[in-house]
């Protein structure tokens, strides 16, 4: 059987702390977005989370008033937790968004990190998390059918505004299970893999998810996997453990997840931290059978976000790192063409 190669689309990916100012860290958010503009980055993702360290709780909201900064990077919810939102409602504001940006927005969902760390939400939306499984998947089907929607009262017919269009057919899922890989691939829409997995080597993890995904794609459409990566680059491997210290000793809260007395050198480690010269970094890059997969890498840089090297490093990975990546084969019966309408990228 013939490969065809995708081109993997170049992505940010970023994750707000919480912060004493939150409107100095909304700006930096919306700082470095116009900044992967500029650069060529083709989307930028940002990640949401209620009553955590992660200090954004409404990415749609940030995302409508970048959609008035940028022109043609692509904007995307990485990801929305649906057990916390109507799913109508989130429908309609996701149509906003989307057509205040030109038809723009990628609409990555999810349940929520496991492991503790979505505990504090789901009590305070008072939820039972024992239950995270049941309450996507009906948030879910109730978000497909909501862009669908039409109701008529006293004769007259209302249909679901502003109009979604290609919308549901830009929705992202994002999993550590094979099952909802499978799931994920039947319905065609897009996979989301974190930046790390537990049970093994990160890249062999997750290229089971990827086959389970790719196995189950409707034979019409193209495959569509962002791979999230967290990378470092610096002038020596040394000099990234430094900087990664650095920030760590600034942002202790940065990873919930640490074992208590880890290195820094550990934690770069246990949470796959890419890092060293842009050429070492490749070369781990090119060894991740998941990464190999991506249509879209989604790069992040485990710095403060207004941080002088963080926003060099957005530069590196555009124009050192990037370019020499991949291209991911795809049997030719997936329609995998490398001018395939692929969302992203």
């Amino acid at each position: 059987m013939s490969l065809l190669p995708v081109r993997p689309g170049l992505a940010l990916f970023e994750v707000p702390l919480t912060e004493t100012d939150a409107a100095a860290g909304y700006d930096v958010l919306l700082t470095n977005a116009v900044r992967a503009e500029s650069l060529g980055y083709q989307t930028y993702w940002v990640a949401e989370g209620r009553f955590s360290n992660i200090g954004l709780p409404s990415s749609l909201v940030l995302l409508s008033a970048l959609s008035q900064r940028t022109q043609r990077l692509r904007l995307g919810t990485a990801v929305i937790p649906l057990a916390f939102d109507h799913p109508l409602r989130l429908a309609e504001s996701a149509a906003v968004v989307n057509t205040l940006s030109g038809d723009r927005l990628e609409l990555g969902v999810g349940k929520g990190n496991g492991g503790g760390f979505s505990t504090a939400a789901y009590n305070v939306y008072d939820l039972d998390e024992a239950q995270r499984e049941s309450l996507y998947h009906d948030a879910l089907t109730r978000l497909r059918d909501a862009f669908h929607l039409e109701h008529v009262s006293e004769g007259q017919a209302f249909g679901f505004y502003p109009p979604a269009g290609k919308l549901p057919q830009r929705l992202w899922q994002a999993t550590s299970k094979p099952d909802t890989a499978r799931d994920i691939g039947r319905s065609g829409d897009g996979l989301q893999l974190h930046r790390f997995a537990q049970g093994g080597p990160t890249g062999e993890v997750q290229a089971l998810l990827v086959e389970a995904y790719v196995n189950e794609l409707p034979s019409d459409r193209a495959p569509r996997i962002g791979v999230s990566r967290s990378v470092l680059p610096a002038e020596s491997k040394e000099d990234a453990r430094r900087l990664f210290a650095d920030y760590l000793e600034r942002y202790p809260t940065a990873l919930p997840w640490a074992t208590p007395g880890s290195s820094p050198a550990d934690l770069m480690r246990d949470f796959y931290i890419l890092h060293g010269t842009p050429d070492e970094i490749v070369a781990e890059l090119a060894a991740d059978s998941a990464a190999n997969a991506a249509t879209d890498y989604l790069f992040s840089v485990p710095l403060g976000l207004s941080d002088h090297h963080y926003r060099e490093s957005l530069a590196v990975i555009a124009e050192a790192i990037h370019p020499q990546l991949p291209a991911a084969p795809y049997p030719e019966a997936g329609l995998a063409h490398a001018d395939a309408p692929v969302a992203v990228g």
